[in-house]
């Protein structure tokens, strides 16, 4: 998460920054209190997909005790950029 915060940081303004860990940690939030399902990765079951915000998307593995995030993409960026999946 760190790593991620740390991008937007770089290159985003303040406000921008804080608006956009908001959502993302309210999103989180839903998925931990399981209180919503998101749309399932057809071939890698387990997985989910969630809008974040307009670009940017948030692939995760909900498991027993932790929430895994796999990646955060833009979703303007190339097609075959954004599901490398070989470490799903």
């Amino acid at each position: 998460m760190e790593q991620i915060e740390d991008y937007i940081g770089n290159r985003f303004s303040y406000r921008e920054y804080r608006n956009f860990i908001n959502i993302l940690n309210h999103k989180i939030g839903l998925i931990l209190d399981k209180k919503v399902i998101f749309q399932k990765l057809e071939k890698f079951p387990g997985y989910h997909k969630l809008l974040i915000t307009e670009q940017t998307t948030l692939i995760y593995k909900l498991e027993t005790d932790f929430l895994k995030i796999l990646r955060l993409y833009n979703n303007y960026q190339d097609e075959d950029k954004k599901f490398i999946i070989d470490d799903l």
